[in-house]
Order: structure tokens, then sequence, then C-alpha cells
């Protein structure tokens, strides 16, 4: 007896073709209709006003005034948020000694914000008729009038000579000295008033609260500053009235009592 042959099934047989020639002018269209959107999208942010800078925010500056930023970023120069080159700007914003970081971000449709991270000053450096900031590191921020920033320390520059602005300290003793200042808690630099670094003993504080702090170097820094952070609550909670502390030698702190 003969077998007989199943025929396909016409439901399979031209289904998948109809499919395919469906999907391809589908899938054309739909890659036009994303080139096409795309360039008006492109047209739109760069040759028309959608895109045009209203706003520029500046945050982070406490020191420097938005007004200085604005002029020294170039900003003016741009119109454009799309086209606007961050990094130029945050180059231009660094060439400013207070500056030490900065962040410029874009923020849809008209906005550019600028965190500027600005360098903290410890300490003023005494150099005679002039004065310069520093920060903790040594960094001279820069030159100042000698009555400003009455809140920070006097470190005496002695001999050597002033830094340039932009640079760090040269003079290693008086280095060391702002090191350790910029080391120091806040509620220890806090009280001091004036730094010596050319005292034979290393560098040596006076403090507001009328004693002296005998630091030497700027080694073993931590627990110096712990003995010192111990003191400093200790003179202003129970009124104790000493001369001096000595701390060059950490594990056995020397306190003499007036």
């Amino acid at each position: 007896m003969k077998r007989l042959r199943r025929s396909p099934d016409s439901r399979h047989s031209f289904h998948m073709p109809s499919v395919r020639r469906f999907l391809r002018p589908a899938l054309w269209a739909v890659a036009i209709l994303l080139i096409v959107g795309g360039g008006l999208v492109v047209s739109l942010a760069l040759f028309t006003g959608t895109c045009r800078i209203k706003h520029v925010n500046f945050s982070g500056n406490k020191y420097l005034q938005a007004e200085h930023l604005r002029q020294l970023s170039g900003i003016e120069e741009y119109t454009n948020l799309v086209t606007l080159p961050v990094g130029r700007i945050a180059r231009n914003l660094q060439g400013d000694p207070w500056v030490k970081a900065v962040k410029v971000q874009r923020h849809l449709l008209h906005t550019v914000n600028i965190r500027i991270d600005e360098r903290a000053p410890v300490a003023v450096l005494d150099c005679g008729s002039v004065a310069y900031l520093v920060e903790g590191d040594g960094f001279a921020i820069g030159k100042i009038k000698p009555d400003e920033f009455k809140e920070l320390p006097r470190v005496h520059n002695g001999g050597a000579a002033p830094p340039l602005g932009g640079a760090i300290v040269s003079d290693k003793k008086v280095l060391q000295c702002i090191k350790a200042i910029g080391g120091m808690p806040g509620s220890v630099r806090a009280i001091l008033a004036l730094g010596n670094p050319f005292d034979g003993r290393g560098s040596v504080f006076i403090t507001s609260l009328g004693f002296s702090i005998i630091y030497g170097p700027a080694t073993n820094e931590k627990s110096k500053n712990e003995v010192l952070e111990a003191v400093v609550t200790d003179v202003k909670n129970n009124k104790r009235n000493i001369e001096y502390i000595d701390v060059r030698m950490a594990d056995s702190p020397v306190i003499k009592l007036k």
C-alpha cells in the first residue's frame, strides 16, 4: 500500500515571509524618524535660543565673589549651553590661587552650575610690611594686608624670603610650623595667636588663653594633638592657670602651672 505524503501546513507556508516583508519597511521608517528627529534636536540646540545660557550659579565660594568668578571664567563669551567648553571654563577658574578645584555642570535647558572648592587658610605668614595667607600644606594663597584675617594665627617668617603666591612656602622651618597648625583640631587651632618657627625647641605657639605650646617638629602629630585637645578642654572648663605645655614627647607631656 502506497504511503501518502503529508502536505505542508499552508498556515506556515506564507506567514513568515509576510512578517519579514512587514518588519523591514517598519525598521527603516523608525531609523529615518530617529535620524530626522535627532537632526531636529541638534538644530534646535545649536541654531536657536532653545539652549541659550540664562543662569550661571556659583556655590562653595566663601571668599571669592561671584562676579569675580564670572569674569575670570570667561563664560560671558559663550551663549549656547550645549557647546559650552566646560573644561576651559574650569581651567580659567583654577588660575586663581584661591581655587583648589572646580566642577562645571550643564543643567538643561538654560543653566550652568559651577561648584568651587576654595582653599582653606589656616594662618597668616607675617613678612613685616606684607603678609600672606597660607593653607595647611604650606601653599601660599596670596598677599594680604597685615591687619586682615585677624582671626587666624600669625606665623613669624623671620629673615626668610617671602613666598611666591600660588607656591609652597620654601623655608623648611616655616613650612613645618604651618603644617603643625594645619594638622591641629579646630578647637586647638582656634586659640592660637602667634607661631614661632625659629625657637630652638622647634615650633612654639602663643595662645589666646595665656599659655604657650612647645610643639617641636611636625611629627607624631596625632598623639600631640590629642594631648593638646584634652588640655584646652580642661583649661576652658576648669579655668586652669598654666604657663606652658610641652608636647615634644607626646607620651609624657610636661605642663607647667603658673
